[in-house]
């Protein structure tokens, strides 16, 4: 039996790992030859069981490659949408497909995934009623630890708000006192010591780093949510990015 991995970025990379390292026999497909396992165009996969969609959550076509690689590959169990995506897409490519789509956003610090992945629970969402429990018991040999959520537009925004663009939001506001410090002649991490023993006790008042937010995660996943009071942290990122120069 196969896990299929489609899309060998840094997400599809380590998911090919961390099953490979668990004995499942992996196959690895990208529009890069060069980055693909155990694969080439040629091949015929044969007895495939899930399907991991790794592409990245922004691409319009999205939608229609991964509706395009459920119907080429004959016999899926499930498939196991990992990507950050706009929510209602996993619904979206249900609604275009016969074999269950479960949506399992991933969680965890680039330079470190792979061991993030292994501690961190995995959430897994689904609009069906019921999910078969032989696939329930496939997913939590994989992923040891599992969380069901009870819709995939839960899962889809739990992993944008509670996610990346909560921690856009913490270092919002770690840039702005960095300002005003700065503004007033004050030391910030001086006066952020005031907070050290609440955040002890009571773990609301975490002390960020007041560093420019780069990245491919928090500023393009905005985009995937239409809510434009969002957009002030991308604002205040670029106020803060022409202050530092």
């Amino acid at each position: 039996m196969a896990d299929i991995i489609l899309g060998m970025g840094e997400v599809g990379e380590t998911l090919f790992h961390l099953l490979e390292e668990r004995n499942y026999n992996c196959i690895g497909i990208d529009a890069d030859n060069s980055k693909c396992k155990n694969y080439s165009e040629k091949d015929q996969i044969e007895n495939p069981e899930y399907l991991h969609v790794c592409l990245p959550g922004e691409l319009t076509e999205f939608i229609d490659i991964t509706v395009n690689w459920i119907n080429k590959i004959e016999g899926l169990k499930a498939v196991l949408i990992h990507s950050t995506v706009k929510p209602g897409t996993t619904k979206n490519i249900q609604n275009n497909s016969k074999v269950p789509i479960l949506f399992s956003p991933v969680r965890g610090v680039h330079k470190r995934f792979l061991d993030d992945i292994k501690k961190y629970t995995k959430f897994i969402s689904s609009d069906a009623k019921q999910i078969d429990s032989k696939i329930k018991t496939d997913l939590e040999k994989r992923f040891k630890k599992i969380e069901w959520m009870s819709t995939t537009k839960t899962a889809e925004l739990a992993k944008i708000l509670v996610d990346t663009t909560y921690y856009g939001w913490l270092i919002n506001y770690a840039q702005i006192t960095k300002m005003i410090c700065e503004k007033e002649g004050v030391d910030f991490d001086e006066m952020w010591k005031f907070a050290d023993e609440i955040h002890e006790n009571l773990g609301n008042r975490p002390k960020m780093y007041p560093g420019i937010i780069g990245g491919h995660c928090v500023i393009p996943n905005l985009k995937l949510v239409e809510y434009e009071n969002l957009d002030i942290i991308k604002k205040i990122n670029e106020s803060y990015e022409k202050f530092k120069k």
